[in-house]
């Protein structure tokens, strides 16, 4: 019996970030400010962000994954910027904050690298 190829590794990663999507998305619906006022962009953005987990990790375990498919990952990201975080402490800490948002900001950078071939997937081992 074989262990995992990457592809394969990184679709239960994709998977794995898709359920928390999910969850997310269940936690849109808090009657707390600033919570209430959002409710339906956090909504969007989780429901964008889940379901581009759940395409990935579908495409690399299915062997049809293309770098463009990280595209919507990447907007996902961008778009939670703006958002309050899940983590009361990050809310509560503005160098955790910035910390958070430039961490959101690099990983779209890094999406959209890929996504439009400015940085080769096999540089991921894909």
């Amino acid at each position: 019996m074989s262990g995992l190829n990457l592809a394969q590794a990184y679709a239960i990663g994709f998977a794995v970030l898709g359920v928390w999507g999910v969850f997310t998305a269940s936690r849109a619906f808090k009657p707390a400010a600033p919570w209430a006022a959002l409710r339906c962009q956090i909504l969007l953005v989780d429901v964008l962000f889940g379901g581009s987990c759940f395409l990935c990790a579908a495409a690399l375990w299915l062997g049809g994954f293309r770098a463009w498919m990280l595209a919507p990952f990447g907007v996902s990201f961008l778009l939670m910027i703006p958002l309050p975080c899940y983590f009361q402490r990050v809310e509560q800490s503005r160098a955790l904050h910035v910390a958070r948002n430039l961490l959101f900001l690099g990983v779209a950078a890094l999406c959209f690298a890929l996504a439009f071939g400015l940085v080769p997937l096999s540089f991921f081992g894909l």
